[in-house]
């Protein structure tokens, strides 16, 4: 229905929708219409890929340059192995994991593990979490791989192995949280590791940690921009990695030119270290120690 409506004067006429005109007030007021609330819910999304594996990953990047922070190291065996030259420290790490790797002899893994756990039981909780979190994620993967071997008729393997990558991330995880990345650094010139080596470690952990931060940030930045259902979490997934590798080509070629901007000829100078020291002893002979029994159980 449409009312043909024409002004006192004789002007033009104007047609005016049957709807318009019976939704329209009296009084002159808003019609229902425009008065309803425009309220929007959006529907329930599930991001756990996105969400959980890639913010896992991009935090477990981002803390990679986090260690020694005052509450990784406020434990009693943190503040002792402070006072032990880092390049000692890495030295014995090394011949740990050889150590333990080497010996066919289970009853040394068993010490070793037994060691672990007590120190690890006297760690702060945040320390001991990260340590077992991931000792005990990497130990699992390590076993799965070795689960065949039961089929030849090696049924230990897969508990052996087991056993001894979790001794071995843990001691590796427990110096990486415990010590900074700049005196990792210069422990490895203080063991005459060439400038090439040291300088391809310190930039990788550099990187490291600048790309892990960065995905939080594009994770951040994606889940504020997704409104509703999202049918292409791949693509969107897939999408992020990318930012995150022209990233890394970028801030490489402005490291790179900044490094040399400043002078940098490859070559890293550290302050010389002092070996003789109580704790240095107190540790060396703990690593004989541990290098003999090694050998006693073969």
């Amino acid at each position: 229905m449409t009312v043909r409506m024409t002004d006192p004067s004789g002007g033009v006429a104007a047609d005016v929708s049957g709807d318009a005109a019976r939704e329209s007030k009296p009084d002159g007021g808003l019609p229902d219409w425009l008065a309803e609330p425009e309220g929007y819910e959006p529907a329930d999304d599930r991001s756990t890929f996105i969400e959980r594996n890639l913010g896992s990953i991009g935090a477990m990047l981002a803390a990679v340059a986090d260690g020694g922070q005052p509450e990784l190291v406020a434990g009693p065996v943190d503040r002792l192995l402070g006072h032990v030259s880092t390049s000692l420290r890495l030295l014995g790490l090394v011949l740990a994991i050889v150590c333990v790797n080497a010996t066919r002899n289970m009853a040394f893994g068993y010490v070793m593990l037994a060691v672990v756990l007590a120190v690890l039981a006297i760690r702060p909780a945040r320390l001991m979490r990260t340590v077992v979190f991931t000792g005990l994620g990497i130990a699992a993967l390590s076993s799965l791989i070795a689960l065949p071997a039961v089929f030849l008729g090696q049924y230990s393997s897969p508990m052996r192995l087991f056993i001894k990558a979790f001794i071995t991330v843990s001691l590796t995880v427990g110096l990486a949280r415990t010590v900074p990345w700049n005196r990792l650094i210069a422990g490895l010139r203080g063991l005459r590791v060439p400038n090439s080596v040291v300088y391809i470690c310190d930039v990788t952990i550099q990187f490291i940690d600048i790309l892990g931060r960065s995905m939080l940030a594009l994770l951040d930045s994606l889940s504020l921009r997704s409104v509703g259902r999202d049918r292409h979490k791949m693509a969107s997934a897939g999408h992020v990695l990318g930012a995150v590798f022209l990233l890394a080509n970028r801030r490489a070629r402005e490291m790179s030119e900044a490094m040399l901007c400043r002078g940098f000829a490859g070559e890293y100078r550290v302050p010389r270290q002092r070996w003789l020291t109580a704790a240095n002893a107190a540790y060396l002979v703990m690593i004989a120690g541990m290098c003999a029994m090694a050998v006693y159980f073969g």
